[in-house]
């Protein structure tokens, strides 16, 4: 009889929900940032997931060292 693989967890780790985090310097990301917090007060989690996205997609086209 051969073993089962190892189940994945059940709820993704901390790591990949944790919101992205804005460049020292860049206004774009600044933008980003304060967008994000804007939604925050304002209980608008759907904007803030939307801040989240368009922040992590600046860090890899404008930021990303590959």
């Amino acid at each position: 009889m051969t073993p089962r693989p190892p189940r994945p967890p059940l709820y993704p780790s901390y790591e990949e929900y944790r919101p992205p985090a804005p460049m020292d310097g860049c206004e774009a990301c600044q933008e980003f940032a304060a967008r994000r917090s804007a939604a925050q007060a304002a209980f608008d989690y759907s904007a803030v997931s939307d801040a989240n996205v368009r922040l992590r997609a600046h860090l890899l086209d404008a930021h990303s060292r590959t």
